[in-house]
């Protein structure tokens, strides 16, 4: 999963988010508007007003079940069209109970003191969708807006600021200034507290991401046992620090693969590698091995890296066995669907590598290199030379917590190597 992925899947979840706390607000209005008048003193008003509730309400809800990856951008341009329209729209409304009701000389200056009721819910509704600038851009627009409105009220010739509650309780068009001054402090206190919590959420978002992106390139190497273990210990295990350590570095290829292969279409080689490679890493993850690569049907598998988890060379063997039992079963279910028989052979061997990041900076890897892993990757190959499955290292036998039946081939030569090795064909 690329960070592109792990970006826009958290931006889905606060689109989410945003549309499920919306339609929670406005089956609320819903009710209200319905069961009760809600205050309206015009029918027209309050019918509007209902089905305006009921538009929000449905895109709402339509945003928090659809949303995906995949539409994302297309629901997230309806809901922030909806955030634009909506507050003109319900202006709009309030202007034709206005009409009937003469809000300035029937409410007055009183009137400014409900102003700051809705601005909240858009600030409060844009922080939820987790991208930093359109939640600051929407917030804005909401607070210069909710001014806007207000400036009518507070600029009206005939309204007027006082302290005096003889005034205020007297005097149509007397504005409470205490109570101005509340609502404008809350107001702009809380769009300066939401414009940090979105920033904090920006920043938690990478932060996020940097750990996803961490766990996923973990996951491509190691089993999930060992990248937690990282995970907690990373000040004890630094996979970023280059070193020398001994290992078990085993490899394992497809017996006959281009011939296997011949005739069948690329689809399904595809399918067969990766039906192959998926039980020879289930095996290698069960035995608390790391996956180096793969190199066409060839897998890489080591013992040791980034830290060693006991026995590495014993826990080789086991993989080993799990391969097998792994294999045997699936020539049982190939033969059931006439299929081809697929063989394979390993090879492992015990040695010193160097292991670390290796690559350039556009391009790193983690991987091992050593003479070790040349020569396991010969063994690997010997297994055609000596008829052999399974090709063990003395090396590697020499580790084991048992003591294993073997046929000994000596002083094999390795090729491309002038020193003779002693293998091990082993049966498991």
């Amino acid at each position: 999963m690329t960070d592109k992925d792990i970006i826009r899947k958290r931006h889905v979840n606060g689109l989410r988010l945003a549309a499920t706390v919306g339609t929670g607000i406005n089956f609320t209005g819903i009710f209200v508007a319905i069961l009760t008048n809600a205050g309206w003193a015009s029918e027209l008003a309050a019918q509007l007003f209902t089905i305006f509730t009921l538009i929000g309400t449905a895109i709402y809800l339509l945003v928090a079940i659809f949303v995906n990856a995949k539409n994302y951008n297309y629901l997230l341009a309806l809901l922030i069209f909806w955030f634009l329209v909506s507050p003109w729209l319900r202006r709009a409304i309030f202007g034709i109970d206005d009409g009937v009701v003469d809000y300035m000389n029937t409410y007055g200056g009183r009137g400014l003191d409900f102003q700051f009721i809705w601005v909240s819910y858009g600030m409060i509704l844009a922080v939820l969708l987790s991208r930093f600038y359109l939640s600051l851009c929407l917030i804005f627009y909401n607070y210069f807006i909710n001014a806007f409105y207000a400036s009518f009220i507070i600029f009206n010739p005939k309204t007027f600021f006082t302290y005096d509650h003889a005034t205020i309780t007297t005097n149509l068009y007397a504005m409470h200034g205490g109570i101005f001054n509340q609502n404008a402090v809350i107001t702009t206190f809380s769009a300066i507290a939401l414009i940090t919590i979105a920033w904090s959420m920006q920043r938690n978002l990478k932060d996020a991401t940097d750990h996803e992106r961490s766990n996923n390139l973990l996951g491509r190497y190691f089993s999930p046992e060992v990248r937690d273990e990282i995970e907690k210990n990373k000040d004890k295990h630094d996979i970023d620090e280059e070193k020398e350590q001994q290992i078990a570095v085993l490899f394992t290829d497809i017996s006959n693969f281009t011939k296997l292969s011949e005739g069948m279409k690329p689809k399904d080689v595809l399918a067969l590698l990766s039906e192959y490679q998926t039980k020879m890493v289930a095996a290698v993850f069960q035995h608390g091995g790391s996956v180096d690569k793969f190199i066409g049907d060839s897998v890489m598998a080591t013992f040791g890296t980034p830290f060693s988890k006991g026995n590495d060379a014993q826990n080789a063997l086991n993989c080993v066995r799990q391969m097998q039992i792994a294999m045997r079963d699936w020539e049982e279910e190939r033969k059931e669907k006439n299929l081809p028989i697929v063989k394979h052979r390993i090879g492992v061997h015990f040695g010193v590598c160097f292991v670390g990041n290796v690559g350039s900076s556009e391009r790193v890897e983690y991987t091992v290199i050593g003479d070790t892993v040349n020569v396991a990757s010969r063994i690997c190959d010997a297994c055609k030379e000596i008829d052999a499955e399974v090709l063990f290292s003395s090396k590697i036998m020499g580790q084991l917590n048992e003591k294993l039946g073997s046929e000994v081939v000596s002083k094999f030569s390795i090729r491309g190597r002038k020193e003779k090795i002693d293998l091990h064909k082993i049966s498991v």
